[in-house]
């Protein structure tokens, strides 16, 4: 199971969606989603997909997962595979979570 990272930006969205008061529903929602990101970057409900309008800093492919759908300024999961962490002979799967903000 890949473990998750986040940016300085996507970490202080996730933060501005904690401290909102009128948001605790997109809130859990968007933690749900990063909670199936964690354990299936497949998972049906995240429609996955990648995002072709950018790369990753270190050339990556950009994937943009749902958090909400068929709502107005749905939430959105911008991420990245790696760069995985060697800890010995063990290398651990990372995903880099680079935005969370909502579908213009």
């Amino acid at each position: 199971m890949p473990k998750l990272i986040f940016t300085q930006r996507a970490a202080a969205e996730l933060e501005a969606l904690g401290r909102d008061a009128g948001a605790p529903a997109i809130s859990k929602t968007v933690r749900k989603a990063l909670g199936f990101l964690e354990s299936n970057p497949r998972h049906q409900s995240l429609q996955t997909h990648e995002y072709t309008s950018m790369r990753g800093p270190r050339d990556e492919k950009i994937f943009e997962a749902y958090a909400q759908n068929q709502t107005a300024s749905a939430y959105r999961i911008f991420w990245h595979y790696g760069p995985d962490e060697i800890r010995g002979k063990q290398r651990i799967a990372i995903i880099t979570v680079i935005a969370i903000t909502p579908h213009p």
